[in-house]
């Protein structure tokens, strides 16, 4: 019984993984980029570099997931 439990455990976190890579986890008016979110400034700073001018800010998009994410 223990085993169907950590099965159905492990694939709701691959496609939970699945929803966050394909890039569904954006935002509207937003793009998230790959990698932690150290702080606001380093991602505005992060999201300028990758050509958004209006910068971004750290998003958390789960307890323990922050993501910088640019305005687009």
């Amino acid at each position: 019984m223990a085993s169907r439990v950590n099965c159905i455990f492990l694939l709701g976190l691959l496609c939970f993984a699945l929803v966050l890579s394909s890039g569904l986890a954006d935002l509207p008016g937003t793009v998230c980029l790959k990698g932690k979110c150290g702080n606001n400034s380093q991602c505005a700073q992060r999201c300028v570099n990758s050509g958004y001018s209006k910068g971004g800010s750290c998003v958390g998009i789960i307890p323990g997931l922050i993501l910088c994410c640019c305005y687009k």
